[in-house]
Order: structure tokens, then C-alpha cells, then sequence
């Protein structure tokens, strides 16, 4: 293949000694190759203009221009300073040679040369330019490719926006309250999810397997299963809102104990605030949620049972917290207490997350977003995010 590459590569020489021109233009023709000639500099330069060459091969001692005006001509042109110039010529002093790779050349060949030595030569700086041309298209291919890639991406960004936009024209029913979503990726497999029953104010915050594409796709399926479970069928109880959505996920995506091959899974928190009764239903997993009550923090754990298959036929429990006026809620994602990061680094960890929330607590809630945002900015550094965050905070 690449010997079909050379003999498709054009060669340009430059020599006002028309014999010179005969014997290396002959010598190349015979090897395949396919060869142009130019008498001195100017023509040099004209033929240039019209069409493209792989290689140069260019003598020095020409009447009018020399060879080295030629070649830097050639090279302060940025249409023609990527074409690989060879002199060939009898100057065979240590300054002429220099001199020549000064003006820009990449191979200095003297006269009488040997056409073994030529060829190989010049076979090798063709060899390399077809590389880089190659290496070149494939760079252009790749970044295309990552423009499409990166293009659906966006569109698929936009689609779970979509489908979460009118949860979050729920959020006005909310208590006060602030939330810090950084995705991983473009897209995220951590989300949240709020719902209105007859005053009762449902939210949900989830975390999907993986991140990016696989997380986000997981995320609208898990969108689609709470509005189905919650604002069709009404159902307003935190843990038989789990239940639901483990089945009609396992249902989905067709898990049994046989699909080894999709454990893919959620996991989060569901609560169920009644405004009325100042109270907060809670039923959740993996993950749990801190109640800060009169600068006290309690930390209420869910069950450890994936919203998908599981071996184990639990069923999920519930908690009931009653809340007073200035109590607050925090639920989040595994992603920042698994941030790398630190001098030493390791995980935030939930003994520092604790520290952050006691610390933290009394502020203004958009202060306490931007102060939680800035340490995990500061721990991480230069690391990269582990996986989606997601943070809510809300004071009741």
C-alpha cells in the first residue's frame, strides 16, 4: 500500500542545469515516481502556484534567485511552507549546509550523489509526509466525529431538560431551598424530581447508575416511571412510590436473575412533605438525608435496597420527621462526599460533609450553595470531578 502512496506522491526539481534535470528526473521517473521541472527560481514559484507538490528537490547555485531565497520564499508562504524541501547541490561547505537548513530544508544532499542513497532518501521524507497526512485526516475524522458525538449530546441534554421541566415549575410549591447540580458530563444521572398531590409536595432526588449517556438515559426512564406512578396513579407514600418504580423498572428493563448482563439500577431518597401537618414522610436508599433541628444533626438512613433487581425480596420502610419552622433537610448524591481531592487525595467523606453542614447551616441558603460549591472547588484542585453531584438543601 505504501509503495502505490509514493508513486501517487509529485515531486518538483529545481535545477538550472538542464542535464542535472534529465538524469534525477530520470532516475525518479524510472522508480515510479512522478516528477515536474522548473529551469530556475521564478519558475519554481509559478508552478507553485498552480499546483501542489509532496517534495522539492532543490539546487542552490541558480542564476537570479538562489536556492536559498527559493526555499525561504516557500516557507514564508503558509499555503506552501508545509512542502518538505531537499537541497542538492555540490556546496558541500559546513556553512552552505547550514545555511540550508536554516532557510528551511529537511535534508541536504551533495553533488555527485549516489541514486541508492537519493532514493532512499527521498522515499523515507515521502514515507513520512503521507504519514502525517494520514495522521492528519484521521485527526480531522476524529474531531469530526467528536463534533457529532458532542452534537447529539447536547440534543439528548436538551431532551432531559425537557422532560424534567415541568418538575421544576414545582419547585415554586417548595419550601425555601437551594440546589447544587453539577454533572459530570454533559449530561447527568443524578436528578430530581418534585411533585404536587393535594398540598402534599413530593420531591425526589436520584441517583442513576453511571454517568453521561448510560446515567441520563436511566434518569429519563426514572423521570417517566414518577410521573407515572405519582401523578397518574396518586400515589403519595414514599415507599410504596419505591416499590412501584422498582418493579416497573425491573419490568423495563427486563431484569431477572438470569440478565446478569443489566444490574443497572437507581437509588435516592423520596419525601413527602404535608405542609399542613408540618410533617415530612420519608422513605429512601443507600443515601440517607440530615434533619438539622436546633443546631442538631440527625441523620436518617434508608434501606439498603436498589430501585431495581436485587436478590433479596425486602420491601422498603418509612420514616416520619415532624419539622418546625427554621428545621432543615439535606439530600444529596454520593458524588460529593466521593470527591477526590485534598492534600492527601482522599474522599470528602461524610464526617467532613458533617463538619460543612454544621458549619454551614445558619447561613442564607444561596450563601450555603455557593459555600459548598467553593470547598468542593478547592478540595478537588486540579482533580478531576468524580461523578454527578447533586446537593439540596431545604429550610423549612
Amino acid at each position: 500500500m505504501l509503495e502505490e502512496e509514493l508513486k501517487s506522491a509529485s515531486i518538483l526539481i529545481v535545477d538550472d542545469n538542464i542535464n542535472n534535470l534529465q538524469v534525477l528526473g530520470g532516475f525518479l521517473q524510472h522508480e515510479g515516481l512522478s516528477v515536474e521541472f522548473a529551469r530556475d527560481g521564478n519558475s519554481a514559484l509559478v508552478w507553485l502556484e498552480k499546483q501542489w507538490f509532496d517534495l522539492i528537490l532543490l539546487d542552490i547555485m541558480m542564476p537570479g534567485m538562489d536556492g536559498y531565497q527559493v526555499c525561504t520564499q516557500i516557507k514564508s508562504n503558509p499555503a506552501l511552507s508545509d512542502i518538505p524541501v531537499i537541497f542538492i547541490t555540490a556546496k558541500v561547505d559546513t556553512e552552505s549546509i547550514i545555511k540550508g537548513f536554516n532557510a528551511g530544508a529537511i535534508d541536504y544532499i551533495t553533488k555527485p550523489f549516489i541514486q541508492s542513497e537519493l532514493l532512499v532518501r527521498v522515499k523515507t521524507h515521502l514515507s513520512n509526509i503521507i504519514s502525517k497526512q494520514k495522521i492528519v485526516e484521521y485527526l480531522n475524522r476524529i474531531e469530526q466525529r467528536n463534533k457529532d458525538i458532542n452534537s447529539s449530546i447536547t440534543y439528548a441534554r436538551n431532551i432531559q431538560n425537557a422532560v424534567l421541566t415541568a418538575s421544576e415549575l414545582n419547585l415554586k410549591y417548595m419550601p425555601e431551598h437551594f440546589i447544587l447540580n453539577l454533572p459530570k458530563d454533559i449530561l447527568s444521572g443524578d436528578f430530581y424530581w418534585v411533585g404536587v398531590i393535594d398540598e402534599q409536595i413530593i420531591f425526589a432526588l436520584m441517583d442513576c447508575t453511571g454517568h453521561g449517556v448510560p446515567g441520563a438515559l436511566m434518569s429519563i426512564l426514572g423521570i417517566s416511571l414518577l410521573n407515572e406512578t405519582v401523578l397518574h396513579e396518586r400515589i403519595d407514600e414514599p415507599r410504596y412510590i419505591l416499590e412501584s418504580l422498582r418493579s416497573k423498572l425491573i419490568v423495563s428493563l427486563g431484569q431477572n436473575e438470569q440478565t446478569t448482563n443489566v444490574k443497572d439500577a437507581i437509588e435516592g431518597v423520596i419525601i413527602n412533605f404535608n405542609k399542613r401537618e408540618s410533617t415530612v414522610r420519608f422513605s429512601g436508599t443507600t443515601n440517607p438525608i440530615v434533619h438539622i433541628h436546633n443546631h442538631e444533626l440527625n441523620e436518617i438512613r434508608g434501606d439498603r435496597i436498589p430501585i431495581g433487581f436485587f436478590e433479596k425480596k425486602l420491601k422498603f420502610s418509612s420514616r416520619t420527621i415532624t419539622v418546625q419552622e427554621g428545621d432543615l433537610l439535606y439530600l444529596f448524591s454520593d458524588g460529593y462526599l466521593d470527591q477526590f481531592g485534598g492534600p492527601e487525595g482522599r474522599k470528602i467523606m461524610s464526617h467532613r460533609f458533617r463538619d460543612l453542614l454544621t458549619e454551614y447551616h445558619d447561613l442564607p441558603l444561596e450563601v450555603q450553595k455557593m459555600k459548598f460549591s467553593e470547598y468542593l472547588s478547592n478540595w478537588k484542585g486540579a482533580v478531576s470531578q468524580t461523578d454527578d453531584i447533586l446537593l439540596v438543601g431545604i429550610r423549612f
